[in-house]
């Protein structure tokens, strides 16, 4: 997966990554203009969730509890969320049966009726939320999905605004095949 970020803090970013178990996940940041920042999640087994939850210096907070730890029961998972040195919105999940490391999720933000459509030729399909206007849609399966956001709806569990910034993702699954999304802001292959 190929991210934007601030040039100065590439170094920094190499590092920060170096240390976190990512499974066999891929993940380089390449200049990019202003302060560009994403949502995304790393697969933990939930065996794991404790021991990393208590390894991370500053878990975010939910704003109206306070609780660090984020239960998703109807998707029989367990989350916390943190910042990165980019301030990108950086979250391990755990959902029970998945003993996987690697990329859970990755938020895209923009028009999410036209994102499915063309994610549905990769077969990505639409597994929970909604395309309604204000809301997420999950596409693809459990511990595997890509989040399409509209542009300026708040990401857990911060509440920051959803931003558009360019994605380059190659998903390691049949079918193969390739799309450009939102004029090309977005690249995600399947291979």
């Amino acid at each position: 997966m190929r991210l934007r970020a601030p040039e100065p803090l590439l170094p920094e970013l190499r590092e920060f990554y170096a240390r976190l178990p990512t499974g066999e996940t891929e993940l380089e940041f390449v200049p990019g203009e202003g302060e560009p920042f994403y949502h995304f999640a790393f697969l933990t087994p939930p065996d794991r969730f404790d021991e990393l939850l208590a390894a991370t210096p500053e878990p975010l907070a939910d704003r109206e509890t306070g609780e660090v730890v984020f239960d998703f029961d109807s998707w029989s998972a367990r989350a916390f969320y943190f910042h990165d040195p980019a301030a990108n919105i950086v979250e391990f999940v755990a959902h029970d049966g998945i003993d996987e490391e690697g990329l859970s999720e990755l938020g895209l933000v923009g028009d999410k009726r036209a994102m499915a459509e063309q994610l549905a030729e990769l077969g990505l399909e639409l597994w929970d939320g909604s395309l309604e206007e204000r809301q997420l849609a999950f596409l693809g399966e459990r511990g595997r999905t890509l989040i399409l956001s509209p542009e300026g709806r708040g990401w857990l569990p911060t509440g920051r605004p959803a931003e558009a910034h360019p994605v380059e993702a190659v998903l390691s699954s049949p079918p193969s095949g390739r799309v450009e999304l939102e004029n090309g802001l977005y690249v995600i292959e399947r291979a």
